[in-house]
């Protein structure tokens, strides 16, 4: 039942993301038909000034109708069509939305640093997982780890893909303890999905931040957060990632293992979707905010339109294949959670160590 609440706040997000969008569109002028929160049959519904707010049944996401946003309904050329604006402010309307997002984020992450909240200890190891590789190799709370294999490491993130990928074998680690240097091997054991795990988390200590230094770690903790984003986007077009490194479910899992460590742990695993969901958004692909600003900035470059007929192919086109990639998704988390187990051969597995709370109360931190 914890997942709900999570789900809740996904719909709340995206809902949040229309609303920007609705808001810049009014700022120029435009029309807005009108504007609904969830999905399902209207439970309530009242008019505005111009607009007509309803409440679905299922408040889970959101919508809106800008005028003109369908190239092929009637009055393309009105001016409060979106269809009339220039190209930089019609991109400024698709823009909104992410940027709502980003926002939000930015938002949540200065109020938890001004505030007071657990922040992470660079590359230092927080709690050990009882009977673990980790706890095997004499890992302690406090380690920092230095290196693996011979190479620096520059963030807890990196540590954790170099022991995914040496499931099964040693993995030489350098670290600090009490600022002496020390050489540990560890044999990453697979988890359900083949990933090396050792049994760690990452530490973190309780802090609150005066408002100039809590602007600065909320930005550079968004920046973190599309860097990485943009990393497995990169390794992804390489061929060097799986295009799903956990599935749909594991990540709702791993996110709601979060959630109940505490309402800050929450409010990070909010600002975390939130920049997920604006980073998606902006991908240059059909359907998606991003695709349709690429389609702006070739009508801006050009000064001419790109014909309805085809952009609307474009986007259909587009939309079917996001669809049908969510329901291969769908399909192999369904083939990953059937029994498959074969006579005479029995089945273990590695501890989770990603759902692993820190001690005293610390909030989640995905480890390896």
């Amino acid at each position: 039942m914890h997942y709900l609440p999570l789900l809740f706040a996904l719909g709340l997000l995206v809902a949040l993301h229309e609303l920007g969008h609705m808001v810049i569109a009014r700022l120029l002028g435009l029309r807005v038909y009108r504007y609904t929160l969830g999905f399902g049959p209207a439970v309530l519904t009242f008019r505005g000034r111009e607009t007509e707010y309803t409440l679905g049944a299922v408040p889970l996401g959101g919508s809106v109708h800008i005028q003109g946003m369908n190239p092929h309904e009637p009055g393309q050329e009105e001016p409060t069509s979106f269809a009339s604006l220039s190209p930089w402010k019609r991109m400024g309307v698709l823009l909104a939305g992410p940027l709502t997002n980003l926002l939000f984020a930015l938002g949540i992450l200065f109020t938890l640093y001004s505030t007071g909240t657990h922040v992470v200890v660079p590359l230092t190891v927080g709690t050990i997982v009882p009977g673990s590789e980790a706890a095997r190799a004499q890992l302690l709370p406090g380690d920092r780890i230095v290196s693996a294999e011979g190479q620096p490491l520059k963030s807890w993130s990196e540590f954790v893909e170099v022991v995914a990928r040496s499931s099964g074998r040693e993995l030489r680690l350098e670290i600090e303890r009490e600022n002496e240097p020390r050489k540990v091997t560890v044999r990453p054991r697979p988890d359900a999905r083949g990933m090396g795990r050792i049994g760690v988390s990452q530490q973190y200590v309780y802090r609150a931040h005066p408002p100039g230094q809590a602007l600065s770690l909320s930005l550079a903790h968004v920046g973190k957060l599309v860097t990485e984003g943009s990393r497995l986007l990169g390794r992804l077009l390489e061929g060097r990632q799986r295009l799903m490194p956990t599935s749909p479910m594991g990540m709702v899992k791993q996110s709601s293992g979060a959630a109940t460590s505490g309402l800050g742990g929450f409010l990070r695993v909010l600002a975390s979707l939130s920049v997920a969901l604006a980073f998606f958004h902006l991908l240059p692909l059909p359907s998606l905010d991003g695709g349709r600003m690429l389609f702006l900035a070739i009508e801006a470059v050009s000064r001419r339109r790109v014909p309805p007929r085809v952009e609307t192919v474009v986007h259909a086109v587009g939309f079917l294949a996001l669809l049908a990639l969510m329901l291969g998704v769908a399909m192999a988390e369904l083939r990953q959670r059937l029994p498959s187990r074969q006579p005479g051969v029995s089945e273990t597995h590695a501890p989770p160590a990603e759902e692993h709370a820190g001690a005293e109360g610390r909030p989640y931190a995905p480890g390896p």
